[in-house]
């Protein structure tokens, strides 16, 4: 199964979107959305609000949505050498850990929030190739700015930036500074369009609730439970193999990127603990499934790893569609 990942033709990209499609099902099936409360984020709502009478269009649209994510995930890891170059196993990976529990397949905030954290991640990681970071480093302040109006979690995705900047040891100032600035250019730009349509003091108190209801949290269905800790496990085990992989040849710029990557990871934990819905707070399965992706690049011999991957299908496909017959666990 593995092996025919390890290409990227048109055969390996139809066999991911069905992938997709399959466990994306149910949502469709049950046309359900998540709805959003009043203090949900300015351009979610405005997604939902236009969308709201019918909530297979919000499926739909956040489907589409993660099938962009899907392939730009996938590019970014072949683009930065963190997997082969013609592999979709970034892919594969990616849709099944993004949709290992029915609340995964549905019109949430991170979804729409996920693209441009991939584009901050894979414009982060270019700037240690350049003389001339600047644009790169405006730009990611503003992704991460839109992102946070997605999903206010991401406003805590500046401080990895920040941090990463000691990775790649930036110590200039100026520069420092400058993804900061873009970030907050996107928010004052919505602060004025706020203010004058008379929503201002809608968006004061969206995001007063969201940092007032800020509470660690560790509520998970037995399954979820299961779930987490499977893909943990699997995390762990990715990241010792990666770190640890002697006859590895990437150079001093991949390690690097690793390093920016296992960074967000430890953010997207503390994330996933911090608002509810629990398992809404996808972050963390997206750097669960790129350090696996990672893992998987280099693996010679598939055996063990095929059985892993065709029993945690199993189990996210039994989790998607055992609900539908009134079955949970």
């Amino acid at each position: 199964m593995l092996n025919f990942f390890k290409n990227s033709y048109i055969s390996q990209q139809i066999a991911v979107v069905v992938i997709a499609l399959v466990l994306w099902m149910p949502a469709f099936i049950v046309k359900s959305a998540f709805v959003p409360s009043e203090f949900q984020t300015p351009l979610y709502n405005i997604i939902v609000t236009i969308f709201d009478f019918s909530p297979f269009l919000l499926n739909a649209l956040a489907f589409l949505v993660y099938l962009l994510s899907i392939f730009l995930f996938n590019s970014i890891l072949s683009a930065n050498r963190l997997v082969s170059k013609y592999s979709t196993t970034g892919a594969l990976s990616f849709v099944v850990m993004m949709c290992c529990s029915p609340e995964l397949h549905s019109c949430y905030p991170f979804i729409f929030a996920c693209p441009f954290i991939l584009m901050a991640m894979h414009t982060l990681f270019l700037i240690y190739q350049t003389d001339a970071p600047e644009n790169y480093m405006m730009n990611i302040g503003y992704f991460i700015g839109i992102a946070s109006l997605f999903y206010y979690p991401s406003v805590f995705l500046i401080i990895w930036v920040l941090l990463s900047f000691l990775i790649f040891k930036f110590k200039d100032l100026r520069l420092i500074l400058i993804p900061i600035v873009g970030f907050m250019i996107i928010n004052a730009l919505l602060i004025g369009i706020s203010f004058m349509f008379g929503k201002y003091n809608m968006l004061i108190d969206s995001y007063s609730n969201f940092f007032r209801n800020i509470s660690f949290s560790v509520e998970l269905t037995s399954v979820n439970k299961i779930l987490l800790a499977v893909s943990g496990i699997l995390f762990l085990v990715s990241v010792l193999k990666v770190v640890g992989n002697p006859g590895s040849d990437k150079g001093t710029n991949v390690r690097k990127r690793v390093g920016v990557s296992f960074l967000l990871a430890v953010f997207a934990v503390i994330i996933f603990f911090m608002q509810k819905p629990l398992m809404n707070n996808a972050l963390i399965f997206m750097m669960f499934a790129m350090f696996y992706a990672i893992a998987l690049s280099d693996i010679r011999k598939s055996k063990i790893a095929n059985v892993i991957m065709v029993v945690f299908l199993i189990l996210v496909i039994a989790n998607q569609y055992l609900p539908l017959f009134g079955i949970t666990i």
